[in-house]
């Protein structure tokens, strides 16, 4: 019988934090990929003419702009644990401070990005493991 698959969501700690800051980081499925990728529209695809004026393909690719380009890291952290404003206050797991923090922070993106692939390799295993056991 088919199943869809639940949600698989891991905390990580964000390294050498004195605040002990973590992230809940969320695997995103292929869907959801495709999904983001559809909303930042990496690609664009045209025919053009050449100087015969047969028909070739050209591709423009169009890099994310602004928050856009946040919109993985955004789907990806869930929650997170011990993240202060200038102030000191916690702040709230919101998009908006997520983006915030990326812009601020040079190295929460990629840390985002290493998790998520740690993630994305963890799934792989468990389903590899589910179908071996499913199928003796």
């Amino acid at each position: 019988m088919a199943r869809l698959t639940g949600e698989t969501t891991k905390w990580y700690p964000l390294p050498d934090d004195p605040d002990g800051g973590s992230i809940l980081v969320k695997h995103l499925k292929s869907g959801e990929e495709r999904d983001i990728q559809d909303t930042i529209e990496l690609y664009e695809t045209s025919l053009k003419p050449d100087a015969e004026g047969n028909l070739q393909r050209e591709i423009k690719i169009n890099p994310a702009k602004g928050d856009k380009r946040y919109a993985y890291l955004c789907a990806a952290v869930r929650e997170w644990k011990g993240f202060f404003d200038v102030d000191g206050k916690e702040m709230p797991c919101t998009d908006e401070n997520k983006i915030r923090m990326a812009r601020d922070d040079e190295s929460f993106g990629p840390f985002v990005g290493q998790c998520r692939t740690e993630l994305a390799g963890d799934v792989a295993k468990e389903r590899e493991a589910a179908r071996k056991n499913s199928a003796s």
